[in-house]
C-alpha cells in the first residue's frame, strides 16, 4: 500500500534473514543491519543488474528495551501492557540494494499510548493484529485507538517510513530511469 502511494510498482521476493541482534549492537544498528540484510538477501535472489531492491525493518523501543514481534499471545499482551499509558519509540529503517551499492536511513517516531486495560488487551489480540507486528500493534488498524499522539513519521509506524525511502531511491539514481 506504501510502495504504491508514492507511484513505484514492485515485485515481491521471499528473502527470510535471521534476525538476532548482535551482543551489545544498539537499537538503531539492529534495525538497519535488518533492513540491508534482507535488501541483500533479495538482491542475492533475483537476476540482472538493473534492478533495485528494498528491504525494511521495524523495532519498538521503550525503556531502553527492544520490542520486536511477539511470538505467542502471552508475548503480544505483556509488550502491549508495557506500552500502555506512556511513550514509547519505533524505529524503522529502510535499505535500497542497487548495482552493489547498499543505501539506507532509519526513522525515529515517538508514539504515546493512553492506558489499557486488560481486557482492551485482550480484545485487541482476538483480531489478528498483533501477528507479525513490533510492539504487537498496527497504527493502521484498529490499534490507532489507543494512541493519543505521535511525532514524527506515520508510515515510518507503519514499517516503511517513506521520505527515508524517497531519499534512498534518489542517492540510488532510481528516478533516473
Amino acid at each position: 500500500m506504501l510502495l504504491q502511494q508514492l507511484g513505484i510498482s514492485y515485485q515481491l521476493v521471499n528473502a527470510p534473514i535471521e534476525e538476532t541482534a548482535l551482543p551489545h549492537e544498539s537499537p538503531q544498528s539492529f534495525v538497519v543491519r535488518m533492513a540491508v540484510e534482507k535488501a541483500l538477501s533479495g538482491f542475492n535472489k533475483l537476476a540482472g543488474k538493473d534492478i533495485w531492491v528494498l528491504g525494511a525493518d521495524t523495532i519498538v523501543l521503550k525503556d531502553r528495551k527492544v520490542y520486536g514481534k511477539p511470538r505467542s499471545k502471552i508475548e503480544a499482551c505483556r509488550m502491549l501492557s508495557a506500552l500502555s499509558g506512556g511513550e514509547h519509540q519505533v524505529l524503522s529503517a529502510v535499505a535500497i540494494v542497487h548495482d552493489g551499492q547498499v543505501f539506507s536511513d532509519c526513522n525515529c517516531t515517538k508514539v504515546w499510548f493512553r492506558s489499557l486495560s486488560e481486557t482492551e488487551i485482550e480484545s485487541y489480540w482476538k483480531t489478528g493484529e498483533s501477528e507479525g507486528k513490533a510492539g504487537g500493534y498496527a497504527i493502521q488498524g484498529i490499534a490507532a485507538k489507543f494512541i493519543d499522539k505521535i511525532e514524527g513519521s506515520y508510515s515510518g509506524v507503519m514499517g516503511l517510513p517513506l521520505y527515508e525511502l524517497d531519499q534512498c531511491l534518489m542517492a540510488s539514481n532510481y528516478y533516473a530511469e
